[in-house]
């Protein structure tokens, strides 16, 4: 995020919860220890940049961080796939409800699915695609994938749907 111009760990959060929260969510209580771990480590410059009558510090990638940066990505290791929905989880649970109740879980769940599908489409795909004329392209990329992912499990979750309403 501050690679990509986002300075204070209030921002980071914030534009965390417009973009990479689908894939990687983010609390403030995980930012502010991050930050001060990569400034720690040479990764990040901080400067005071008080607002009004706060202190407030922004940060800067130095020459280090970037090139830690470019060895992450480009490191073959890459943890396992990991998913923290409680969706999911009230998916995996739902044999403890009657059938009408299982039911009115699933439809629950494809709604939400489908207000954050909607939500990413309408709001947080067209901010990531600004990123392009910037030349930074997966930002977007990352955003379609996600809207995508919660179209396919949208469409998934009405086939199950219909399985049940069919009995």
């Amino acid at each position: 995020m501050v690679r990509l111009g986002v300075s204070s760990g209030y921002a980071i959060k914030k534009v965390a919860d417009g973009s990479t929260q689908n894939f990687w969510p983010i609390s403030l209580a995980l930012v502010y220890p991050e930050l001060a771990r990569l400034e720690a480590a040479g990764l990040l410059n901080r400067r005071n940049d008080p607002r009004g009558g706060r202190a407030r510090s922004a940060y800067t990638i130095t020459a280090r961080g970037e090139k830690a940066l470019g060895a992450w990505l480009r490191s073959p290791k890459v943890a396992p796939v990991q998913i923290r929905d409680e969706a999911m989880l009230k998916l995996f649970l739902a044999d403890a409800l009657g059938e009408e109740d299982q039911l009115q879980l699933v439809k629950a769940l494809r709604a939400r699915n489908r207000e954050r599908k909607e939500a990413l489409q309408e709001e947080i795909v067209p901010r990531a695609e600004a990123f392009e004329a910037q030349g930074i392209r997966y930002v977007a990329v990352a955003a379609r994938l996600s809207a995508d992912l919660l179209k396919y499990a949208e469409g998934w979750l009405a086939r199950l749907e219909r399985k049940l309403e069919d009995g």
